[in-house]
């Protein structure tokens, strides 16, 4: 049996290699960043965020690896790449089998990781549905939706492998290279917080705030709703999902020391979740709240000075086009506006601007 697993393991290393060289993925010039199992409305976001210099990297190039048993499909992104004749986007499927008992140990992807890992400078971790929540020890809330737990076993493992969790004696990869670029966009922050032994509030509403019902969703302040809960009461296919809400700042920490914000400052973000980070996972430092600062909204490695979460979506393609789609933001708007829009008369641009200015600059100024 042992036999057989090396060989698996050898087999997963070739054919990662195979790929890498087929697209001339040796060269050294390249800032290769990794997108993990990107749908494709997340692929149309940075092709657009890239073709507009927002995301502004030299010699860029995206790997998009999917799990093969992953359910964000493979071949909608291919068709994606092919039909807009995207040349900066290489994808790749990656075979394995991963449970939930077997993630955070070495496995049948811990090569396949540690290939892409050596081949790369950075890595994103995207939005999603629910994190599985026997993974973290918990019941599963009646709240709680599981779609793509493959989806989850694959992410949640990868960047186990990248940043460890404080036990086992496990050698996380970053400790090899540790200014690679780590950044977790929603489900991706959660993630990286229950990949490292944290844990989550399965529901905002019932949990946090003590409610059962939209209409009372809909009775907070505005700084205690991320989503839309107009779209439960209400079937007008114009309302917008998202909710844009203003975030706390803790003082003196990275957004204050880098994107030359005060610690008055309060931007506001886009976001669409109804979960969120509980007790965090190790080694991580809370750097932005709620106003009410019950809901952590990002969060950055406390050793490794390149990985960052953030809960919100400064990656949403609707936030940077003036031309996107228009919605209203609650049913009795007279006026439809594009997301764009709306953060910009909401003053929350440029902070959302900033985080990508800042993720270009890791990569073109080598701050790692």
């Amino acid at each position: 049996m042992k036999k057989i697993l090396l060989l698996i393991a050898f087999i997963l290393t070739i054919q990662v290699g195979t790929i890498y060289a087929q697209n001339n993925d040796l060269n050294i010039n390249k800032n290769r960043i990794i997108l993990v199992n990107p749908g494709v409305f997340y692929l149309k976001s940075l092709n657009l965020l890239t073709e507009k210099s927002i995301i502004d990297i030299d010699n860029l190039e995206y790997q998009a690896v999917f799990y093969s048993k992953s359910e964000i499909s493979y071949d909608d992104a291919q068709q994606f790449v092919e039909e807009n004749n995207i040349s900066n986007i290489k994808l790749l499927k990656i075979e394995g089998d991963l449970n939930a008992s077997n993630l955070f140990q070495k496995n049948s992807c811990s090569d396949s990781f540690k290939e892409l890992f050596e081949n790369s400078e950075g890595i994103i971790f995207l939005g999603g549905w629910d994190i599985p929540a026997e993974i973290y020890g918990s019941k599963t809330n009646l709240h709680t939706q599981i779609r793509t737990p493959n989806r989850h076993y694959f992410e949640l493992s990868f960047l186990y492998h990248l940043l460890g969790n404080g036990k086992n004696g496990f050698t996380p990869l970053l400790e090899y290279k540790p200014g690679y670029v780590v950044y977790g966009i929603c489900l991706g922050m959660q993630s990286m917080s229950v990949a490292t032994g944290g844990d989550m509030y399965q529901d905002i509403p019932s949990e946090v705030y003590g409610t059962k019902y939209a209409e009372d969703v809909l009775a907070l302040d505005k700084n205690q709703q991320h989503r839309s809960y107009w779209k439960n009461i209400d079937r007008d296919e114009t309302l917008d999902g998202h909710s844009f809400h203003q975030i706390k700042l803790i003082e003196n920490s990275f957004f204050t020391n880098n994107y030359g914000m005060s610690n008055s400052d309060t931007p506001y973000v886009c976001s669409s979740h109804h979960q969120a980070v509980k007790n965090i996972g190790f080694d991580w430092d809370v750097i932005a709240t709620s106003m009410d600062g019950k809901i952590i909204e990002a969060i950055k490695h406390t050793k490794y000075k390149n990985v960052l979460g953030v809960q919100f979506h400064p990656e949403f393609y609707y936030l940077h086009d003036a031309d996107s789609k228009k919605f209203k933001f609650k049913p009795d708007d007279k006026e439809l506006r594009t997301e764009y829009r709306m953060i910009n008369e909401l003053g929350g641009y440029k902070f959302n601007l900033d985080y990508w200015i800042y993720f270009s600059g890791l990569f073109n100024n080598k701050k790692y």
